[in-house]
């Protein structure tokens, strides 16, 4: 099967083309907010270094979130115009699993987190269960007390992946002093492939967005100026 990845959640960009399990070609770019205006050369980079055209493409597998805002909007909007107007298959994969899926066959928890300041973090926990990576907490965005917590009760090894800032790493170190901190924090296109090849297409192109897990700004401040609404599971802003 012929692949385009896309993950702009975080920091990194990571574009890819990938067939039949091996990359064919891939983009990483690390500077921060140009996302805007680095995907689309390269998602034209790869598939021309793949020699495809763009009806080649059989399916597009974008990072869904947690993490960047404007970065999730980006890469899920400019997939879905992708498959619709080529017609082609989408499927969403959560960005926390695609770093989970860079630590080899850990015996243990694996803790993907994705820095949301101010001592909160996007986190999941997995592990690989019969070579397959599988999720033990959902992905949510919680405090990083809150986290370290639950992982001590949890009782088993951890390794976390993910860049956070200083002084999240003393608060892990003194917390989970046995905790290990896996070295590759990039997104990898052929792991987001790897996922993204055993899930479900998206059914309805429409009701596809990111997965934020907290309140846009937007929203926030909404809520702010009508206190006396319940917010709760309307949406009341509309990702477009």
């Amino acid at each position: 099967m012929k692949l385009l990845t896309i993950d702009t959640s975080s920091g990194p960009l990571v574009v890819a083309s990938v067939q039949d399990h091996q990359v064919l070609a891939q983009v990483s770019e690390t500077q921060l907010k140009s996302h805007s205006i680095q995907l689309l050369p390269a998602i034209d980079q790869v598939v021309q270094q793949a020699g495809w055209q763009p009806q080649d493409l059989e399916r597009i597998v974008v990072a869904q979130g947690p993490g960047s805002f404007t970065g999730l909007r980006i890469g899920v909007t400019t997939a879905k115009v992708l498959a619709w107007t080529l017609e082609k298959e989408l499927v969403g994969v959560s960005s926390l699993a695609v770093l989970a899926g860079n630590v080899p066959n850990f015996a243990g928890l694996i803790v993907p987190v994705i820095d949301a300041r101010n001592q909160n973090v996007f986190a999941g926990v997995y592990q690989v269960v019969r070579g397959e990576l599988q999720a033990v907490v959902a992905d949510c965005h919680t405090s990083l007390a809150q986290l370290l917590l639950q992982l001590q009760a949890m009782a088993l090894p951890v390794q976390f992946v993910g860049d956070l800032p200083a002084e999240d790493l003393a608060l892990i170190k003194a917390q989970l002093p046995d905790a290990k901190f896996y070295a590759n924090n990039q997104p990898q296109g052929h792991v987001l492939a790897h996922l993204g090849q055993k899930q479900t297409p998206v059914v309805n192109l429409d009701t596809f967005i990111p997965k934020y897990l907290r309140q846009t700004q937007a929203e926030v401040v909404w809520a702010h100026k009508n206190p006396t609404l319940d917010s709760q599971n309307q949406h009341y802003v509309e990702d477009v």
